[in-house]
C-alpha cells in the first residue's frame, strides 16, 4: 500500500464528518506534515465519536495503558479529542478544524515545521476549507462586547458575556491559532492584533491544560483578557449554541477563520448577535474612528458630508466601534427580530449536516464499536 493510499483513506474518513476536508493540491502535503502514513493507516478506521480507553482497548486488541499513551501523544499534537469524567477517558479522532487549522498553531511556541505548514494551511483555507467552513448554519457568533449596549437592563443572558462567564467552572487561555500561523507566514502582514487572546472552557480547558497545549487562568484573568482584546478592536465570538460553548475566540479581521475573506463571494462566518449599531447623528463628529474599527466593512466616512455612512447588513453587532467612540454617539440595540441560536452543538451539527445531505444518525451510528 502506498503512503498517499494511507492519507487518502484518512481524508475520506475524516470527510464524512460535518467539518469537510474538500479536494486541493494543498492537502496531500498538509496532511503528510501533520501525519505519518502509519498514523494515518491507523486513524484512517479510529472512530469520529468519543469511546472509552476501555472500550477502544477490547476493540483494538491493544492494552489500554499501551493504547492510553499512543493517544494520548496524538491528543497533545491535536490529532485526537481526548475527555476524561471522573475515572474514565475518552477519545476521538479530531475534526477537520481541529487537527488542520487550529491546534497546530494553539501552542505559544513556534517550532520549524510550522513555518513550513502555516502557508500551506493558510492558502488551503482562503482557497478551499473557508467556503465550506463559514456556510450555513455558522459554527460561531458575535457576543457584544461589555458596555456596548445602551440599556443593559433588556440584556438577553445568552448574549452577556460576563454573565456567560458565571457558568464556567474553569478557564484556559490559549495563543489565537488564526493569528500565529499568519503572522509566521511571509505573505502576509504580522497582525497589530494581541494574540494571547483564545479562551476555553470546562472540557475543552480540561484538555487543553492537562495536555500542555495552553495554561490554566482564573475568571478575572479571562475578563481582563476579554477587556483588552475588546479594546485593541477584537470581536467576541462565541460557539453558535446557547449552551455547552467551549470556546471564546477574539476574533480579527485580518486574520480569523470567521471574518477573515475567503476566495470567491463567500459572507464572513460569524453569526450576527441580537443586536445592531445606533446613532445619535447630532453628538457624531465624524472623527472616523468607528470606520477604522469596525471589522466587517458596515461603516465608511463620507468626508465631504462629514458623516458616517452605515451599511446594516454588514453589522454583526458586535460592539466594537461603539466603546471607544469619543463623543459617546453610539450604542447597540436590540434587533427587531430576536435571533433564535441552536440550544447546542450536536444541533449545530445536525443542521449542517442536512445542508450537505449527511446522514449524522448514520454515521454515529457507523463511528459506533
Amino acid at each position: 500500500m502506498s503512503d498517499d493510499s494511507s492519507y487518502q483513506k484518512l481524508i475520506d474518513h475524516i470527510k464524512n464528518w460535518v467539518i469537510p476536508l474538500p479536494e486541493s493540491e494543498l492537502l496531500l502535503p498538509i496532511m503528510k506534515m501533520r501525519y505519518t502514513s502509519e498514523e494515518a493507516e491507523f486513524l484512517s478506521t479510529f472512530p469520529l465519536v468519543p469511546h472509552s480507553a476501555k472500550v477502544l482497548s477490547r476493540k483494538l486488541g491493544i492494552p489500554i495503558e499501551e493504547l492510553k499513551e499512543k493517544l494520548d501523544g496524538f491528543a497533545r499534537r491535536g490529532l485526537m479529542h481526548r475527555r476524561q469524567e471522573k475515572r474514565k477517558v475518552y477519545y476521538n479522532l479530531a475534526e477537520a478544524m481541529t487537527s488542520v487549522l487550529r491546534m497546530p498553531f494553539w501552542w505559544e511556541r513556534t517550532e520549524d515545521w510550522m513555518y513550513e505548514l502555516a502557508p500551506l494551511v493558510n492558502q488551503y483555507y482562503i482557497n478551499a476549507m473557508g467556503a465550506e467552513l463559514t456556510s450555513a448554519p455558522k459554527l460561531q457568533r458575535a457576543v457584544p462586547v461589555n458596555q456596548s449596549i445602551k440599556d443593559e437592563r433588556g440584556i438577553l443572558p445568552h448574549d452577556d458575556v460576563l454573565k456567560l462567564m458565571d457558568n464556567v467552572h474553569r478557564y484556559a487561555v490559549t495563543t489565537c491559532s488564526c493569528r500565529h500561523r499568519h503572522n509566521i507566514d511571509p505573505a502576509f502582514e504580522t497582525s497589530k492584533f494581541p494574540t494571547r487572546t483564545c479562551l476555553h472552557f470546562d472540557d475543552l480547558a480540561d484538555y487543553i491544560i492537562e495536555m500542555e497545549i495552553g495554561e490554566e487562568i482564573t475568571k478575572e484573568e479571562t475578563l481582563k483578557i476579554l477587556k483588552e482584546a475588546a479594546d485593541a478592536g477584537c470581536v467576541h465570538g462565541l460557539d453558535n449554541a446557547v449552551e455547552g460553548y467551549t470556546t471564546i475566540c477574539n476574533c480579527t479581521p485580518d486574520a480569523c477563520l470567521f471574518l477573515e475573506k475567503v476566495k470567491g463571494d463567500v459572507p464572513r462566518g460569524q453569526h450576527p448577535s441580537n443586536y445592531i449599531r445606533e446613532i445619535d447623528e447630532e453628538k457624531c463628529i465624524a472623527c472616523g474612528l468607528c470606520v477604522k474599527r469596525c471589522p466587517t466593512e458596515a461603516l465608511e466616512l463620507i468626508e465631504e458630508e462629514k458623516k458616517v455612512k452605515f451599511i446594516p447588513n454588514n453589522c454583526i453587532g458586535c460592539g466594537v466601534c461603539v466603546i471607544k467612540c469619543p463623543s459617546e454617539a453610539i450604542w447597540l440595540k436590540r434587533r427587531d427580530e430576536i435571533i433564535e441560536y441552536p440550544p447546542n452543538f450536536l444541533e449545530i451539527a445536525s443542521r449542517k449536516a442536512k445542508t450537505k445531505n449527511i446522514d449524522i444518525a448514520k454515521i454515529m451510528k457507523e463511528n459506533m464499536l
